[in-house]
């Protein structure tokens, strides 16, 4: 089977990325809608329950349960994008080592490949490692540690994802997550996919340019992993 174009490999894993990037931010949008539609319902219409108030309840317990939904179906998708990058650029550069043969998380593991084994750069204009380390880390709060911060060891790394982007709250010993850490999250989940592709295309030019360089899309090739 002959190998396949590195250029066309990369383009066609950006537009499946992104394209699956683009589901998650409409599940966002029908999140804050469906938010919204409850909200009203609850304040409009009478609904007696003893000693228990509907409306804070509802307010209280639903938003940070669905965008932190939002947040942790980032983050797998990025540890798929990861993984394929990674597969990906191995096979580019002609390289033996496999991904599984690395340790450390998704995220160590596809910094090895990129800037240790391959040599490419991952803080960009576009592109802030920081960043997307400080979204995994609040998705692992949220995970192992229920949203503490107290029983969470890497919360500085949470506070100051927020100090940065004034999300989440992390004024309490919980994480407090809304629509805007959702937005933020994937926001930043995008800049990072166009980055490290735009790395990518660069690094193996051809057909299929950076999107800096308004590189042409001619009918959206399928996604080549």
């Amino acid at each position: 089977m002959p190998k396949l174009d590195p250029n066309l490999l990369f383009f066609g894993n950006l537009v499946d990325g992104s394209s699956r990037l683009d589901d998650l931010e409409r599940f966002r949008e029908h999140v804050d809608a469906f938010l919204l539609r409850e909200t009203k319902h609850l304040e409009e219409e009478a609904h007696p329950v003893p000693e228990v108030e509907s409306l804070p309840l509802f307010a209280e317990a639903f938003p940070p349960i669905l965008h932190s939904s939002v947040i942790i179906s980032s983050v797998i998708l990025l540890e798929q994008e990861m993984r394929g990058y990674s597969v990906a650029l191995l096979d580019a550069i002609a390289s033996d080592l496999k991904f599984n043969d690395l340790s450390g998380s998704v995220l160590e593991r596809f910094k090895t490949v990129v800037t240790k084994v391959a040599k490419l750069p991952l803080d960009t204009k576009d592109l802030t490692w920081e960043d997307v380390v400080g979204v995994f880390e609040i998705r692992n709060c949220l995970v192992h540690a229920g949203g503490s911060l107290t029983d969470f060891s890497r919360a500085s790394t949470v506070k100051a994802f927020s100090g940065r982007h004034g999300t989440p709250d992390c004024s309490g010993d919980m994480l407090t997550i809304d629509t805007c850490t959702s937005k933020v999250t994937l926001k930043i989940a995008s800049a990072f996919l166009e980055g490290i592709y735009d790395v990518a295309l660069r690094a193996f030019p051809g057909h299929y340019h950076p999107r800096s360089s308004n590189h042409a899309q001619p009918g959206a090739e399928p996604d080549a992993r």
